[in-house]
């Protein structure tokens, strides 16, 4: 709907586009897999007899649907001031219903381990703004910036019974829980808050929610466990210090929180351009994530002391003896506690990347029909020439782990994106 265009919009003779805009669709997708809802015999690969036998290879799903999203979106464009500022909002939420899960697990006794099933319902919601302005524009400069941010995330709105909520196991070094929430987005994980060291026995003993010692029975002091009864392991000096969240002098499940989810809040780029005298151009864009997090599994494994993996140097502040202060607990080899999933390992991953930079200059037309061109230049660009951010790893550019509803994100250092610089000629006959 084009408002703009409407007699009482004269007025505004700065406005020269306004418009709104809708949209609502559906779409289905059919499952991955064609006649897997299908009740299939299939031979054995051996005989009796002379005679194959036949069996059910796989459930015959009856109620067994298509996917659909269902898209809606509001949006508007507003161009003022002779076309120098463009600017557009969309608003939308596209909702999947009868959400495929491949391979749920079953219980064996059926005759079958896994099965395909419509779960659930998912919302994908945000919202996109771009900005484009021209703020400088004479006869020899031209300079125009372009802005754009966008915030998306996914939420659970219905999950089937059937599906385990949680995956993970906090009880294990090197484990993080996913846990599935709902009206909760996607790529959340949790685990325990990592509070330093013990520096000394003293330290080990456990505190209740007044900051004074828990007393047991027999009158003397109690010392911090993990996983008791099923692990029961006493706390030492040099140990990985965790939160006791519930001050019980245990740490267990119940002292497990949220830690940070994978989904960046907010997303997008801006540059400048320029333009002098219509033969030089420059162009700028920074590229930028904010407000997520990340599981450094690089600094867990080089940290851990607890295998013949390298190290890295950090632990060579570990602590070694009684009454020592620092955040690297002591080398236990295979045995120990000290590096379960916590906060410990968990880093912002916001960024902003200087993405890319190009010079360009065209030759005027009348040099290059001299030189029997219709148009010729040169360029120079470079890309990915520095990131700027507060993680501690080689890239906090990572992507989970597609279609895995526990995704985590998990940072494993992949090699980054290479600086390049490329130089060029164009010549057009």
């Amino acid at each position: 709907m084009r408002v703009s265009g409407e007699p009482f919009m004269k007025q505004f003779k700065f406005v020269n586009d306004l418009s709104f805009r809708a949209s609502y669709g559906v779409s289905g997708n059919a499952p991955r897999y064609p006649y897997t809802f299908y009740n299939n015999y299939t031979n054995y690969n051996f005989t009796y007899l002379g005679q194959s036998g036949v069996y059910s290879s796989n459930i015959g799903l009856d109620n067994l649907r298509w996917e659909k999203v269902t898209g809606k979106n509001l949006g508007l464009n507003l161009i003022v001031f002779d076309n120098r500022v463009n600017l557009s909002i969309d608003g939308y939420r596209n909702t999947t219903t009868d959400l495929f899960f491949d391979n749920l697990g079953i219980a064996s006794f059926n005759g079958f381990n896994a099965v395909n099933l419509n779960v659930g319902t998912l919302d994908n919601q945000g919202f996109e703004v771009s900005l484009t302005t021209t703020p400088i524009k004479t006869k020899d400069l031209i300079m125009d910036f372009t802005f754009n941010i966008a915030h998306n995330e996914n939420v659970i709105r219905k999950i089937s019974p059937y599906v385990a909520t949680t995956s993970g196991n906090g009880t294990t070094n090197g484990s993080f829980i996913s846990t599935l929430q709902i009206d909760n987005p996607l790529g959340s994980f949790y685990g325990y808050v990592y509070k330093g060291v013990y520096k000394d026995a003293s330290e080990t003993i456990a505190t209740d929610k007044n900051g004074k010692p828990i007393i047991s029975p027999n009158g003397t002091p109690v010392q911090m466990r993990f996983n008791y009864p099923s692990v029961d392991y006493l706390f030492q000096p040099g140990d990985a210090k965790y939160e006791d969240i519930n001050h019980d002098g245990l740490i267990d499940a119940r002292d497990i929180v949220y830690l940070g989810n994978g989904n960046p809040k907010y997303t997008g780029g801006f540059g400048p351009s320029f333009t002098y005298k219509g033969n030089w151009h420059f162009n700028m864009f920074f590229a930028y994530r904010y407000g997520f997090s990340l599981i450094n599994r690089t600094e867990l494994v080089t940290t851990d002391l607890s295998s013949y993996n390298n190290q890295s140097t950090a632990v060579l502040r570990r602590w070694e003896k009684p009454g020592d202060v620092t955040d690297i607990p002591r080398a236990l080899f295979k045995s120990g506690y000290n590096s379960l999933g916590s906060s410990r390992y968990v880093e912002d991953g916001s960024y902003l990347r200087f993405q890319s930079v190009t010079v360009r200059y065209n030759l005027n037309q009348s040099l290059a029909k001299r030189l029997n061109m219709k148009s010729a230049g040169i360029y120079l660009t470079a890309q990915n020439l520095y990131t700027f951010t507060h993680y501690l790893g080689q890239d906090p550019e990572i992507s989970p782990r597609a279609g895995d509803i526990y995704q985590q994100p998990i940072d494993n250092s992949t090699t980054p994106s290479s600086r390049s610089f490329t130089l060029g000629i164009t010549a057009g006959f």
